[in-house]
């Protein structure tokens, strides 16, 4: 072959190498810039999703915090409530245990009069007092009981009476 030839074969060889190599990088390239653009897509996506959840548990913090202060706010009113109420039962209370022991009070000091003294009905009162211990209250019952024998005794017998009830 001649010398030509063998030029002109080696020129198409070494273009249709050439050819080969570009196209080849060139799809190579363009898988690169595909990839990357897959790649940012995905992280664009990425963050978008972050975002959407920051802010979904933005909300769902605030409407934990404003259920938290509501609770609060009727855990106040209702032990508000409850406070008056306990006030209102407790005064209720004082106020009928003070007519109750007026009322006995009363009741005890109509037996301690001289001109109605009923044996029978002291000594029940000095049964039913706390404020005399057991010691006391058989003495006293005693006295009534003498009393009940001798009519001189009476008055002296119900002012001992009255000093151990404390009237």
């Amino acid at each position: 072959m001649n010398r030509n030839t063998l030029i002109a074969i080696l020129i198409l060889v070494l273009a249709g190498g050439g050819y080969w190599y570009y196209s080849t990088s060139q799809r190579a390239a363009e898988e690169a810039a595909m990839a990357q653009k897959a790649a940012d897509e995905a992280a664009a996506a990425a963050k978008a999703a972050e975002e959407e959840a920051a802010a979904k548990a933005a909300e769902e913090a605030k409407a934990a915090e404003e259920a938290a202060a509501k609770a609060a706010e009727e855990a106040a009113a209702a032990a508000q409530k409850a406070a008056e109420d306990a006030a209102a039962a407790a005064t209720e209370a004082v106020q009928q245990g003070t007519e109750a022991a007026a009322g006995a009070a009363g009741a005890v000091a109509g037996l301690l009069d001289p001109a109605n003294f009923d044996a029978d009905a002291i000594k029940s009162a000095i049964d039913g007092s706390a404020a005399i211990d057991d010691a006391t209250k058989t003495t006293l019952k005693s006295a009534v009981d003498a009393a009940a024998a001798d009519p001189t005794l009476v008055q002296s017998t119900i002012d001992q009476v009255k000093a151990a009830l404390g009237l």
